[in-house]
């Protein structure tokens, strides 16, 4: 009996650690493939506030990190071959927690679920909220319920579910995605701008996210609506594409609206057209253009517009101001350059 019982225990003991590795690689994949969201009921982005998270120092390669499982208990079911931990569950391994409240990995049907309470915080300083998850063990297919995503660089996206097939493609019902962070005196308030979609698809080996029935919103107020459109996802820096719609309003121009171009031509250099349509004065063009060298970086601007109303800039008393002509245009650059180390131009 003393042997039989020291041998089930060490096998215990290695289906939990087995068990404890899934969870984390799970967390892997749903924090970083599952670009998900906050429930749609609600349909605004809450967060909640949280320190900056700075990068840990990279572990050197062939360094082993230990595994840590915390709970109150720790079951094994031999007869359904499932083993759980309950009670403010916490695993730690390599940088990465995952805190729920209660873990469960089926043998049987080699799926992992998490429930109530399921947070994952990643060494980039991700953190991925949601009620439930559920996944099977080489995570290629399963579900998320209300999960949340909130990114170092300040991006969250949201949604009621996600269904994930084929290691692939995630698709994600009543998505949110924005950008700006959440008011600090009132986090409930809708962000700046968002874009609300009935479905958003992201495929992660195109690193795109695809959005359909989709409508901008600017202070929770929709401005426009698109039956689909594509952008890539946060991961991706610099990607050739068109950048967020800017509108303008003035008594002299009218109402503007300005769409910018990115053009991402190098690793080292890129440029940017944004044309304004002005109600007023015609369209304004506008370009710029960056490269990065070796010793510094410079970039260079030029505008340009033919004015359908001069008159506008004339002055009360019949004046005119500069801007009274029918061309109007500037060129400008800026650059740093690193002569030395001690001196700069």
């Amino acid at each position: 009996m003393v042997g039989g019982t020291t041998t089930r225990a060490s096998l215990w003991r290695k289906r939990v650690k087995q068990s404890g590795l899934i969870l984390l690689s799970a967390a892997a994949i749903v924090a970083g493939c599952w670009f998900d969201v906050a429930p749609a009921q609600a349909q605004i982005m809450n967060f909640p506030v949280r320190p900056q998270v700075p990068k840990p120092a990279p572990r050197p390669q062939g360094e082993k990190s230990p595994m840590l499982l915390q709970a109150i208990e720790i079951n094994y079911d031999y007869n359904n071959k499932r083993v759980s931990a309950v009670g403010n569950v916490q695993i730690y391994h390599n940088g990465t927690t995952i805190e729920a409240d209660k873990v469960t990995y089926d043998e049987t049907t080699k799926r992992m679920q998490a429930e109530g309470n399921v947070r994952i915080t990643e060494p980039d300083g991700r953190i991925t909220y949601a009620d439930a998850l559920d996944l099977s063990d080489d995570f290629r297919d399963g579900f998320v319920d209300s999960l949340r995503l909130d990114t170092a660089d300040k991006t969250r996206i949201a949604a009621a579910r996600a269904d994930r097939t084929s290691g692939t493609f995630s698709v994600m019902h009543s998505g949110v995605y924005t950008a700006c962070e959440a008011c600090k005196d009132d986090p409930k308030k809708p962000p700046l701008w968002q874009v609300k979609a009935a479905r958003m698809i992201h495929d992660s080996s195109e690193k795109m996210i695809y959005f359909e029935d989709a409508r901008l919103e600017f202070f929770g107020n929709p401005v426009a609506y698109m039956p689909y459109f594509s952008a890539p996802d946060p991961t991706v820096k610099r990607k050739s594409g068109f950048l967020m719609p800017f509108v303008s309003s003035s008594t002299t121009n009218g109402f503007g609206l300005e769409i910018p171009y990115y053009w991402a031509l190098a690793p080292d250099y890129d440029a940017t057209f944004s044309p304004r349509v002005l109600t007023s004065q015609g369209v304004l063009m506008r370009a710029e253009f960056r490269q990065r060298l070796i010793d510094g970086a410079y970039s260079i601007r030029a505008s340009g517009i033919y004015q359908l109303d001069k008159g506008a800039y004339m002055r009360s008393d019949g004046t005119p101001t500069p801007g009274y002509r029918d061309f109007r245009g500037s060129i400008e650059t800026t650059g740093q350059f690193a002569l030395s180390n001690k001196w700069t131009w």
